[in-house]
This record gives C-alpha cells, sequence and structure tokens, in this order.
C-alpha cells in the first residue's frame, strides 16, 4: 500500500508544504481546515478536504500527515503548531517531514522525522534540526547549531556555527545570529535583527544589534 500525505492548515505555509512534497514526487491527498469558509478552496491545484473528521476516512498506516500551520512567533502561530501536532500525535496520527528536492542538507546533520526543510535551505554538519522544526526558504542552520523543537527558522535568516536555540523559539526573515549564541526557550527575533550575545527565554529581540524589547507573559 503506497502512502499519501494530508496536509493539516490551508493558510500560506500550507501550501508550501504541499508544493514542496509534490516537488519531491509523493502524493498529496489535499488539506484539512477547522475554518468551514475554507471548504472546497484549491491550493496548489489541491482542494481543502473538510475539517479534521476527514481523517477518519483514512488510518494511520495509509495516510502521513504533514503539519501546514505556520509558526508566527512564541506566542502566536508556533503555540497552535505544537498544540494540534501533539494533539493528533497522541490520537495515533504520525507526522512526517517535508524536505524540498532543492534543500542542501549535510549527510553528517541530525534532522528529526518531522522537520520541515524548504527550497534552497542549508543545514550544515553536526546541525541538529529539532521535532517539528521548520528551516524556511533559503534559511541557513550552520555547522554544530542546535533546534529545539518546533523552532522556525524564517526565509533567508542565518544561524552561525555553533548556534543554540531554545524550543518554540522565532528567527525572523533576514535575521542572523552571531556564532556560538544561546537563546532561551520561546525567543522571538525580530526581522532583520542582528543578534550578538546570549539571551533567556521569552523575549522579543529586535535592532542590530539586538536588544529585549518584550518579555512575553
Amino acid at each position: 500500500m503506497s502512502i499519501a500525505f494530508l496536509v493539516i492548515g490551508s493558510g500560506g505555509h500550507a501550501a508550501v508544504v504541499a508544493d514542496a512534497l509534490l516537488a519531491a514526487g509523493e502524493q498529496v491527498l489535499g488539506f484539512t481546515d477547522p475554518d468551514a469558509r475554507r471548504h472546497g478552496q484549491t491550493l496548489c491545484g489541491l482542494s481543502v478536504l473538510g475539517d479534521d473528521s476527514v481523517l477518519d476516512q483514512h488510518t494511520p498506516a495509509a495516510v502521513l500527515l504533514a503539519n501546514g500551520i505556520g509558526g508566527a512567533g512564541a506566542a502566536g502561530g508556533q503555540g497552535l503548531r505544537a498544540k494540534v501536532q501533539r494533539g493528533l500525535e497522541a490520537r495515533g496520527w504520525h507526522f512526517a517531514g517535508v524536505r524540498h528536492p532543492r534543500a542542501v542538507v549535510s549527510n553528517f546533520a541530525q534532522v528529526s522525522a518531522s522537520a520541515q526543510l524548504f527550497a534552497n535551505c542549508v543545514v550544515q554538519t553536526g546541525a541538529s534540526v529539532g521535532d517539528g522544526c521548520i528551516v524556511n526558504t533559503a534559511a541557513v542552520v550552520e555547522h554544530d547549531t542546535v533546534l529545539g523543537e518546533f523552532v522556525h527558522v524564517a526565509c533567508g535568516a542565518v544561524l552561525c556555527g555553533n548556534v543554540r536555540v531554545g524550543a518554540h523559539s522565532h528567527v525572523g526573515a533576514g535575521a542572523v545570529v552571531r556564532q556560538s549564541v544561546q537563546l532561551g526557550e520561546a525567543t522571538v527575533v525580530g526581522a532583520g535583527a542582528v543578534v550578538v550575545k546570549n539571551f533567556a527565554g521569552g523575549a522579543t529581540l529586535v535592532g542590530v544589534p539586538a536588544q529585549a524589547r518584550r518579555q512575553h507573559t
């Protein structure tokens, strides 16, 4: 029996997920979304089939799930992304990883089975990409960098060598994190920020050099 995919969610990130799966030659059945207004719409030529009750028509032995909920920051979408994935996993479903054919991944990197690596990203030797992570278009995860679970490295961001990023963090588009910097859990790095020192978790970092501007509650 061949394995097919269902994408959970039907927003912009879900479309990118489906596109990457199709580019890799996978069979994608469509999307699910709790918003009934989206049902029947199409993305990448595939239909939004309905809400999670669509899963009742399939079995985990025949269908893998792909997480189409994007990470919008530690206080927003990233928490929803993890919540939905963990909830469906508790029901026996399995989330597969997504790897675009144009992702560049070292044979000596460790990439979790449910991580998502998109076009033109680079994951270098010795790097570790945790469960549920997103390494988005053209992002760079350099050597020996470690991403905790459900970290989103947004488009064009660069994590230099030996960086540590705590779980449920978001590194914004075009941001740079200097080598050997450590960021705690639930950190949000603003787009274009340059992080040159360690920060504890739970803060939003902005500017060049980056400073903490807001502590999450």
